[in-house]
């Protein structure tokens, strides 16, 4: 590693920025489910944005953690992906991307167990317990942040580290007062050194970061592509990273120097880690995923912005998904300022004028040359946001192997559904329940890996808000998500059709409806049919439970009314591998959550030179063809 990382790295190092407080421009991760720093609080607002990482995003941001009820003895199944299947990652960013604006990068990172043996989302004590607590950190007790309620993704070690080594002290800071001696929790965007779980803030505020890193580069989306070979070069994907010893084999032994010359004439030794071993991340310009201004909103392609991730050969029970958004503004090169710039020198300082008379007590150096308006005007200008990084992590998900009898060469697309229970203004800025993706192009013969979760700790709904139960803990209460999968005739309808007429699931030999598989996917493994220890039947129609003499809300909350799905146990399913063999245009949507005028839980495959013929409600449209043909051949991210 040169000596003269300082000035280097400060120059190539993208400006991802910020930590200012309360704050209203966030990205959010809908697709795997983005925590925002909730775990497993029931409030519209999260308890701790402290909790894991530093998101930068509004506390009410979201979605509540992905289980049914319950301490550790209540287990709720854990997403899984397979292996070369392909994953629509979604997220809304507020601020413009792809526009001339502002400078704008996303990054998309992963990390598991061999990134942290101890990564988890926290597990509660008991039913009442949210474990939102941040994950203690006593150097004295490493042990201190082992308990399984406290959610970690970031090493006890990883954090020692970062604490311990000295800042990039090349690096542009703006009139932001940092010391040169301060460690790496000390950032232009971080100046106090504030903990946020267990990350390192020079590693989150700047990529890619030049010392050993657990996150695994997926896909950086920029505004300047001429860097993209130097983003793929420089990834620990392929490069390895330095960190300065006490002894080659003291590896948990951190020095403070933070490069190879520093580090060796006080006697450290400069150890370099492995790089991952896996391929650079892939690297696009960020008018891919072109949106407005203050708007969470759709791209032009009238999606929200999205990256289709091909899950890697890399199997572990446990990782976590992460995006970085930043925005930099074009008053200053973010890709080229340095510490040269710093205090005085720097071309940004705090709430600056636009020429005028110089106000009372704002000395000359800090006004901007007169524009010839004949008065100030005051520009709102926080230099610790000029360049501002937000981001948002995943729950916990496996990778696994394929199952022995599907091909490596087998195409499976992962269907699954976002959002939370309540209607559009409670959900914000998460969203309402929809299928992802909406809309799918596929081949016969490829698979759909059908599985989704939700949660059981969502603010309460109640049914004019949201669909169904079951209650919260034997009260009155809705806070369940729940969702199915049925075909219709087409999208502009709200209604099944009758099983035996379904043709988007057909038997690969026969030609006829999957019978099983259609049912699963509407029932989602209920109890239908099956007593309790009284005998008693787990599942109960609507009107046998108004004839018990239940209120129309009440019937509608019941954990035996299976019609809203009430009897699933946990908010998680899993439809398993289904194979597409009929050509056609496929209408499906959820029974449950679909509720016209309100919201809409619908989508719609499209399945080319499938073995069989669909009925004819099910033939593609030309207009859906030609959509097919350019979405199969051109692809989208």
């Amino acid at each position: 590693m040169s000596s003269n990382l300082l000035v280097i790295s400060s120059i190539l190092a993208i400006l991802l920025a910020c930590v200012l407080q309360n704050t209203y421009a966030d990205v959010y991760m809908h697709n795997p489910r983005g925590s925002n720093d909730r775990n497993c609080e029931t409030n519209v607002n999260r308890n701790n944005g402290n909790r894991l990482f530093d998101s930068q995003n509004n506390g009410k941001g979201g979605y509540a953690c992905p289980r049914a009820v319950g301490g550790p003895d209540v287990v709720t199944p854990r997403m899984y992906f397979y292996a070369g299947s392909q994953l629509p990652v979604e997220w809304t960013q507020q601020h413009s991307c792809g526009t001339n604006n502002a400078y704008c990068d996303i990054i998309l990172q992963y990390m598991c167990e061999d990134g942290n043996p101890n990564i988890r989302d926290g597990t509660p004590k008991d039913e009442h317990d949210p474990a939102t607590d941040t994950v203690p950190f006593d150097a004295n007790n490493p042990a201190a942040s082992e308990g399984s309620r406290y959610g970690q993704h970031e090493s006890y070690d990883y954090y020692k580290r970062c604490r311990t080594r000295r800042r990039n002290s090349g690096l542009f800071l703006a009139d932001q007062r940092v010391s040169r001696t301060n460690d790496a929790t000390r950032t232009r965007q971080n100046p106090g050194g504030n903990r946020n779980g267990l990350e390192c803030p020079e590693e989150r505020d700047y990529f890619p970061y030049w010392h050993p890193t657990p996150w695994k580069d997926i896909a950086v989306f920029t505004s300047n592509v001429s860097r993209c070979e130097f983003y793929k070069t420089e990834s620990q994907n392929v490069a390895p990273k330095g960190d300065c010893r006490k002894s080659e084999a003291e590896i948990n032994e951190a020095l403070p120097w933070n490069n190879e010359k520093e580090c060796v004439e006080n006697g450290g030794v400069w150890k370099m880690f492995a790089s991952h071993g896996i391929a650079p991340p892939e690297c696009f310009s960020s008018a891919n995923l072109w949106t407005r201004d203050n708007h969470l909103g759709n791209t032009h392609e009238g999606y929200a912005s999205n990256y289709n991730w091909t899950i890697p050969e890399d199997f572990h029970k446990s990782c976590v998904l992460r995006v970085r958004y930043n925005i930099s503004t074009a008053d200053y090169n973010p890709y080229v300022l340095d510490s040269s710039r710093n205090w005085e020198l720097s071309p940004i300082k705090q709430d600056q004028f636009n020429g005028g008379p110089i106000p009372e007590g704002v000395a000359p150096e800090d006004a901007y040359p007169d524009k010839g308006y004949g008065w100030e005007t005051a520009n709102a200008i926080n230099t610790n946001q000029y360049g501002r990084t937000f981001q948002d992590r995943s729950y916990l998900f496996e990778i696994r192997k394929r199952p022995d009898d599907i091909s490596k060469n087998a195409k499976i697309y992962n269907l699954n559904v976002r959002g939370k229970r309540g209607n559009i203004v409670q959900t914000y800025p998460a969203v309402e329940y929809d299928f992802v993706p909406q809309f799918l192009v596929v081949q016969g013969g490829d698979y759909l890996h059908i599985q989704w979760t939700g949660s059981d700790y969502n603010p309460n709904r109640q049914p004019n808000d949201a669909e169904g139960g079951p209650p919260y803990l034997n009260t009155n209460q809705a806070r369940a998500d729940r969702s199915n999968l049925m075909q219709m005739d087409n999208s502009a309808l709200n209604q099944a059709r009758k099983i035996d007429d379904v043709t988007m699931f057909l038997d690969e030999k026969t030609g006829k409806p999957k019978v099983d598989v259609i049912k699963k996917l509407a029932l989602i493994d209920q109890p239908i049919g099956e007593v309790d220890e009284n005998n008693e039947p787990l599942c109960l129609t609507y009107s046998a439970l108004r004839k018990k003499g239940l209120s129309q809300n009440d019937a509608e909350r019941d954990a035996r009314n299976c019609g809203k799905l009430n009897g699933a146990k946990t908010p998680y399913f899993d439809g398993g591998l289904v194979r597409m063999v009929a050509s056609g245009s496929f209408k499906y949507y959820s029974s449950r959550n679909n509720n016209f005028s309100n919201r809409s839980q619908k989508g719609e495959v499209v399945v080319l030179n499938g073995w069989f013929a669909a009925a004819s409600e099910a033939k593609i449209s030309a207009a859906v063809f030609v959509v097919a043909l350019l979405v199969a051949f051109a692809g989208i991210f």
